[in-house]
């Protein structure tokens, strides 16, 4: 994987939170601390310049992870490397705004609906983080927003929560073989950044155990830097890790319920790609997947009950349900750490399950 290392660049003292809101608060603000940059000091992006494809690969590599958006059949790519630098990308794709966040210190890359009752809001990083993870402002109110507690902390804009939508987060080559038609966000930003320098030294390793701000909570039953894809369905969270998919199988096709809702999680261990969807069909019936044998990528699904199958995005290419679509699930992979502070009591998948 492409990253030059730096020494890390955040700063580790405690600074002043003098910009938080007082009023409507939902967590203590002694809790809210200061990451070094000040208000807009890491530059958000507002409608980046776009290339093809074949474009990126001039900047690119295979194996530099991406986040994969689709909306109304457009596709895009938010590289990793933008992300660590810009962290928010309000964006348009599809025919509708659209909010794409992404915190290096959480490693949760997450897709928002940035319009609320009619209203189109443009964000800025705020510079302020809660339990390592971004925290966002609003340039309409200056409400904050905690990126993975998804919903408005402080301010006008308080216990707000902005709909999720769906993002996949792989590979380069992964992703373009899944979506040949994609356009990605050019490191033509007009900011001076090497996009080349991953700005946080080794943050992101297994085994590094080190957090560069107060935690309130810590799960010891994974390690902490270990990368999950998560599930919500109501009261009931649960972690799927890919240390331990991988450790199972290169690829696979797992079928669970989430506090009785039927999903199924792809996994392919050499994409780092694990992309969450509802088993269940319109007409009620609840199908159970495996994957098709055969080398190469993409690789397909077939359902055990009508033998059907479905290509990656979800949709069916051949068989009885030949052009039906399977639901994604919105949600997002991060350090276990912070998917199980913002998720407490997570459950964690076990893959006897499937």
């Amino acid at each position: 994987m492409r990253k030059l290392l730096a020494p890390l660049w955040c700063a580790v003292v405690l600074l002043g939170v003098a910009t938080v809101a007082t009023a409507q608060c939902l967590i203590a603000e002694n809790l809210i601390v200061s990451g070094g940059p000040g208000k807009d000091g890491i530059p958000a992006l507002t409608n980046p310049t776009i290339v093809p494809a074949d474009g990126a690969d001039a900047f690119l590599l295979p194996e530099d992870l991406v986040l994969g958006v689709v909306v109304n059949g457009e596709a895009r790519a938010y590289p990793h490397a933008l992300m660590w630098w810009h962290e928010i990308v309000n964006d348009v794709l599809g025919g509708r705004p659209i909010l794409v966040t992404f915190c290096p210190l959480t490693g949760s890359g997450i897709v928002h609906d940035p319009v609320l009752d009619g209203q189109q809001l443009n964000f800025g990083v705020s510079g302020l983080l809660f339990d390592n993870n971004l925290i966002l402002f609003d340039r309409t109110t200056d409400s904050l927003w905690s990126q993975m507690r998804l919903e408005s902390i402080c301010g006008d804009f308080a216990s707000t929560r902005p709909p999720l939508l769906p993002v996949v987060q792989t590979t380069w080559a992964a992703w373009k073989a899944m979506r040949p038609e994609t356009t990605v966000v050019s490191f033509e930003t007009g900011f001076s950044r090497n996009y080349d320098l991953y700005p946080y030294g080794d943050y992101d390793s297994l085994d590094n155990t080190q957090l560069l701000f107060p935690q309130t909570t810590n799960d010891p039953r994974l390690p902490m830097k270990e990368n999950v894809l998560g599930i919500t369905n109501g009261e009931v969270s649960r972690a799927y890790s890919m240390t331990r998919m991988a450790n199972a199988a290169p690829r696979l096709a797992i079928n669970d319920v989430v506090n009785g809702r039927s999903v199924l999680v792809v996994f392919d261990a050499a994409s780092q790609l694990a992309i969450p969807f509802d088993r269940a069909r319109e007409d009620g019936t609840v199908l159970e997947f495996d994957i098709v044998p055969g080398e190469g990528f993409p690789f397909m699904l077939r359902d055990r009950q009508t033998s059907s199958v479905w290509n990656l995005n979800g949709v069916s290419v051949s068989g009885p349900l030949a052009g039906q679509n399977l639901v994604k699930i919105p949600t997002f992979t991060s350090f276990w750490f912070a998917w199980s502070s913002f998720n407490a009591g997570s459950e964690i998948h076990e893959l006897a399950a499937n």
